[in-house]
């Protein structure tokens, strides 16, 4: 099947290897530039949140919701992404104070596009803490969460990237997911092995 913009999510939540070309091609520069706009003091990082990001939607797509548009969803996943990058890596940076401005900024711009009660819930999964004694607790993760930030992509200019810059950013994330498919996963065995069980039963 040919993947194209339209059928992308699909291709993506079925782990075809070849969305993660269409997503870059897609969406590659944008998420660049979102990055380049919140890593701007960790310049020699930008590549890796490039492709941890990539990682991210592929491995939380399921997190996506229908309802919301796709190219605000990985926004809002970009953004949150670099607020990790600039926490995990606050130290590296030359000018330290600008950092802690730009996650305290970006913590407060992101939760203010959430409901008081989301916000809180952004906060537990941003900072680690308990989550709220709910029993209707709407949202499992941060990733389903940020399908209520609102982000405003056309705030980020694309730049134009070279084909040999996608070229490597697809090496990078093909190693990555090589060695954590070596490490057994109960779960992704199950997934294998039910899929097996319905190709087994469309094939009778």
């Amino acid at each position: 099947m040919t993947i194209r913009k339209e059928n992308l999510v699909m291709q993506l939540r079925l782990h075809h290897e070849k969305a993660l070309q269409v997503l870059l091609a897609e969406h590659g520069e944008r998420l660049l530039s979102i990055i380049r706009k919140h890593l701007f003091t960790l310049p020699h990082l930008q590549q890796d949140c490039l492709v941890d990001i990539i990682q991210t939607i592929w491995d939380h797509i399921d997190s996506f919701d229908e309802k919301n548009e796709f190219e605000n969803w990985i926004g809002s996943v970009a953004r949150y992404r670099c607020l990790e990058f600039l926490k995990l890596h606050r130290t590296e940076a030359t000018i330290a104070w600008l950092i802690e401005k730009e996650i305290a900024e970006e913590e407060e711009v992101m939760a203010s596009c959430l409901e008081p009660d989301e916000q809180r819930l952004f906060f537990c999964f941003y900072r680690g803490e308990e989550l709220p004694q709910t029993s209707n607790l709407k949202y499992q993760n941060m990733y389903e969460l940020l399908n209520c930030i609102d982000t405003d992509i056309c705030e980020y200019e694309k730049e134009p990237q070279c084909i040999k810059k996608w070229d490597e950013i697809l090496r990078r994330i093909q190693i990555r997911k090589k060695a954590r498919w070596h490490r057994f996963s109960f779960l992704r065995f199950l997934g294998y092995s039910f899929s097996r069980m319905l190709a087994m039963n469309i094939e009778l």
